[in-house]
């Protein structure tokens, strides 16, 4: 796959789901990620970021689990640690140096985002996993991601204002 053909890939994963989270949804928001790993798991994995390309293996199943934790097979909390478990352990066998803690801090903090059904916390949890994949996007030559995640903590940005800070008008 050609260079720029690759870093398609990475933007349209991350559009999918920065536009999502406008929704004020969780199960879109879950599908969105369901559909956005899959395109990362790709994307990174051609760019040589190993850390990033099989942590979104786990957080492709991560999204599945999530999204049909209304049964009662995905509602045990072990679920949660489980997911955050095998992130730390993801960030030690594909150790590439420092900037392999980015994508595992930033996962985690989007697996605790996506489990939680308190929309609010949901958005700012993607709110500040923002930097931590912005600067490992930078690391990994991942311009597209890169761009798009400046453009995405300020979709969050925006999400948090409209949801969480402007008063709603009284009736």
């Amino acid at each position: 796959m050609g260079f720029w053909l690759n870093q398609a890939l990475g933007l349209l994963g991350s559009l999918i789901v920065f536009a999502s989270v406008q929704f004020n949804n969780r199960r879109v928001i879950l599908a969105a990620q369901a559909a956005a790993c899959l395109m990362w798991i790709v994307h990174y994995g051609l760019l040589g970021a190993t850390t990033a390309a099989t942590i979104n293996i786990l957080s492709f199943a991560r999204s599945v689990v999530f999204y049909f934790n209304d049964r009662k097979w995905a509602q045990s909390r072990a679920w949660l640690w489980a997911f955050l478990a095998l992130y730390v352990v993801n960030t030690v066998l594909t150790w590439a140096g420092p900037m392999s803690l980015l994508p595992g801090i930033a996962m985690s903090m989007t697996t605790v985002a996506l489990w939680t059904r308190d929309m609010r916390r949901t958005r700012l949890l993607y709110l500040t996993n923002s930097p931590f994949w912005f600067t490992y996007d930078i690391l990994a030559r991942s311009y597209s991601c890169m761009v798009i995640e400046a453009i995405a903590f300020v979709s969050y940005a925006v999400a948090v204002w409209r949801f969480d800070i402007k008063k709603q008008p009284q009736a």
